[in-house]
C-alpha cells in the first residue's frame, strides 16, 4: 500500500509541477492587476483580478506543498541526499513546462514583449 501511495504522489507532483510554469505565470498577471492581458486597463476590475490571483496561489500552494513536503520526508528516509530529489524533479518538470509552451510566450506572462 505504501508503494502505492508513493506512485500516486509521485504522478500528482508530476502532474501539477509539469504546467506550473502557466499556473505561476497567470498568478503573477493576476497579483498584478493584468488578469485580462497588458492591453488592457482594468481600471476598478483590478481588484477583483489580484483577489483571484490570491485565491489562485493559495490553491498552487495546496496542490503542491503537500506533496512536495511528503516526498522530501521519503527521501529524508531512505537516505539523506535523497532529499533534494524532489525539489530537483519540479525543476525539470519547471523547464520542461517552460520547452513546452515556449520561452518567449512564458515570459510575456511577466510583461515582456507587450508594448508598455
Amino acid at each position: 500500500m505504501k508503494k502505492v501511495k508513493t506512485i500516486i504522489s509521485i504522478l500528482w507532483f508530476m502532474f501539477v509541477s509539469l504546467p506550473s510554469p502557466v499556473w505561476i505565470g497567470c498568478i503573477y498577471m493576476n497579483l498584478t492587476g493584468h488578469g485580462k492581458g497588458y492591453a488592457y486597463d482594468l481600471k476598478d476590475e483590478a481588484d477583483i483580478y489580484v483577489f483571484l490571483g490570491v485565491i489562485g496561489l493559495l490553491i498552487w500552494l495546496l496542490a503542491i506543498l503537500p506533496v512536495t513536503i511528503s516526498l522530501c520526508k521519503k527521501g529524508w528516509q531512505r537516505k539523506k541526499a535523497f532529499v533534494l530529489l524532489p525539489l530537483l524533479a519540479f525543476f525539470v518538470c519547471f523547464a520542461a513546462g517552460i520547452g513546452i509552451i515556449g520561452w518567449n510566450e512564458f515570459i510575456k506572462f511577466f510583461g515582456y514583449g507587450y508594448p508598455m
